[in-house]
């Protein structure tokens, strides 16, 4: 093939990819109109059984034209979730929970503060962050609010802010005041505290990072802490999208906790301690996906992820639990007997229970 012609494909190639892009950028001007006619007849955003039948067309279609079908679903899934994204978007603007409503984000300069911040901005809110990170004139304006702010958002940690809530006990904010605290064990008395105080206090948990693009792919989990009216109030924050909101006891969610966070994390932790040194020059799948997971943990703030382990009461018997499993695994191995290995390969069966795989 001559220099002259290699050109011209690549000529046309750079022509279907802008072509490629633009009916993408089509594509998801249409999603936001299907989002709009959602809204208008109060249908849920996501559809999961349209979205099967989007996925089985781009592969019948893919395998029509010889390509690999896996190629196209994974495409069309990207651009599903970019639509259902955009939707997201426009239902958290569109439902306008904050109109004409403050908000003061505690802690608002923390990655997850930042978060919040700019959620709440988007549902109507003036927002103010409160945080010796933040500029002088935004922490005036969030002191001066405080007191008759309509939502008070905690996002510092859970020792500061059980702090906080003391203090505030003396003088109560009159809106209703919410942790997004990953360990509850710490504010437990000066939650209740502040609550005999007179105040209007909520709990939640995001269970999610302040990097998530989607949160459909999200839970955030509401405690009860016995007030109804605040804990309705936080939950309509997030009603308009498509995170699965999940209600539980507030004296419950830290034993479920040792497991999600505590142990998932610890788990991680040792892994990358086990590394060695040296990287190696080559790598296995089943190796990238671990080494990314305790890559992404062991970056995250210490202290933080200190106090998932250290305050949280279940956090000794969930690690222990992971002793045991190494000891097991490595009394297995010594026995030199391949059946008792294989029973514990089914026993891990009966356990681990991933997430099923969605259409985006």
């Amino acid at each position: 093939m001559s220099d002259t012609s290699l050109d011209h494909v690549r000529e046309r190639i750079r022509q279907i990819d802008r072509e490629l892009v633009e009916r993408a950028a089509e594509r998801l001007q249409l999603a936001k109109q299907v989002g709009e006619i959602k809204r208008r007849n109060h249908l849920p955003t996501v559809d999961y059984a349209q979205e099967r039948a989007v996925l089985d067309r781009a592969r019948s279609t893919a395998t029509e034209h010889g390509l690999d079908p896996s190629l196209a679903e994974d495409l069309i899934a990207r651009l599903i979730r970019a639509s259902v994204n955009a939707q997201d978007q426009d239902s958290i603007r569109f439902s306008a929970a904050g109109a004409g409503k403050t908000a003061v984000v505690v802690g608002g300069e923390g990655r997850m503060g930042r978060w919040m911040r700019q959620f709440l901005s988007a549902e109507g809110f003036r927002v103010g962050s409160m945080d010796p990170a933040s500029s002088d004139a935004e922490n005036a304006w969030s002191r001066e609010a405080f007191a008759t702010a309509d939502l008070i958002m905690c996002c510092a940690a859970p020792a500061t802010t059980a702090d906080l809530y003391m203090q505030w006990t003396r003088t109560p904010p009159k809106g209703v005041v919410v942790d997004i605290a990953s360990i509850k064990t710490p504010l437990l008395p000066a939650l209740r505290a502040l609550q005999k105080a007179g105040a209007r206090v909520a709990s939640i948990h995001p269970m999610f990072g302040p990097g998530i693009a989607l949160l459909r792919d999200a839970d955030i989990v509401l405690c009860d802490t016995g007030d109804a009216d605040a804990l309705a109030q936080v939950e309509r924050l997030f009603q308009p999208t498509t995170a699965r909101l999940v209600r539980m006891p507030l004296d419950e969610h830290d034993r479920l906790m040792a497991d999600l966070l505590s142990l998932a994390h610890a788990t991680a932790i040792c892994f990358a301690l086990a590394l060695p040194k040296q990287e190696h020059p080559v790598r296995s799948t089943t190796f990238l996906a671990l080494e990314r997971l305790a890559a992404n943990v062991v970056r995250e703030s210490p202290d933080v992820y200190y106090e998932i382990q250290a305050r949280n009461p279940h956090s000794f018997g969930a690690i222990e639990r992971l002793r045991s499993a190494i000891d097991t695994l490595t009394q297995a191995i010594s026995l030199e007997d391949s059946r008792v290995f294989a029973e514990l390969m089914r026993e891990g069966q009966t356990r681990a229970h991933p997430a099923p795989t969605g259409a985006a």
